[in-house]
């Protein structure tokens, strides 16, 4: 008796059987190893069962795969982040603020990242040593930027989320009508150029593994 299995078929592969039991072993790839009925038949058992193994095992990874199937390419989080930052605008600043109901400058950025999956550290000199370091002049749209407002030797004091094209976002504590809320900052402004001392990176793009802690 002959039996071909169509999903062989489509593999390339013709099964014959010369009896009807699958447990027995007579079910195998005979063409595929190139002989026909009379010569397997004189193959010994134990030979055949190896084949048999070898063959299930070569066919394994075509049917466990669909053509075009595979990981699903990983999503850019930046603009995401970007979009929700954006959201924020004029919420008010409130000194150890951390939720939409008022936030600090370090509170803003953790709220924002926090969205994204990501738990930064709680203060702005903390923060600062979280991430990738970026040049400044190689920023990108999503990295931090770190101020000293209280002076150089004083260190990191202030931090805001960079957008491109020279702007940033960040929960700003300057007085003053409107002021002291989240908005947006120029690094073309002399007081923030003077005052940007570093960049980190913790979101990175679709096609870059993810920036350390």
């Amino acid at each position: 008796m002959q039996m071909i299995w169509s999903g062989g078929r489509a593999a390339g592969l013709h099964w014959q059987s010369r009896n009807h039991s699958v447990s027995g072993m007579g079910f195998f790839p005979t063409h595929a190893m190139g002989c026909n009925q009379e010569v397997y038949g004189l193959v010994p058992k134990p030979l055949k069962r190896l084949l048999w193994i070898v063959c299930l095992g070569a066919m394994v990874p075509f049917f466990a795969q669909a053509p075009g199937s595979g990981p699903a390419p990983r999503e850019d989080p930046v603009p995401a982040l970007l979009e929700k930052a954006r959201s924020l605008l004029g919420i008010p600043y409130r000194f150890g603020g951390i939720t939409p109901k008022g936030f600090d400058c370090s509170g803003f950025v953790r709220f924002v990242f926090g969205t994204c999956g990501i738990d930064l550290d709680r203060t702005s000199r903390a923060q600062s040593r979280q991430g990738d370091p970026v040049d400044l002049d190689e920023i990108q749209p999503g990295d931090l930027l770190f101020f000293a407002t209280r002076g150089v030797r004083r260190g990191v004091s202030h931090v805001g989320i960079y957008l491109g094209d020279g702007k940033f976002i960040h929960a700003s504590a300057w007085t003053g009508p409107g002021m002291r809320c989240v908005k947006l900052g120029e690094l073309t402004s002399q007081y923030f150029a003077d005052r940007l001392v570093a960049a980190r990176r913790i979101l990175t793009g679709a096609d870059e593994e993810p920036a350390p802690k």
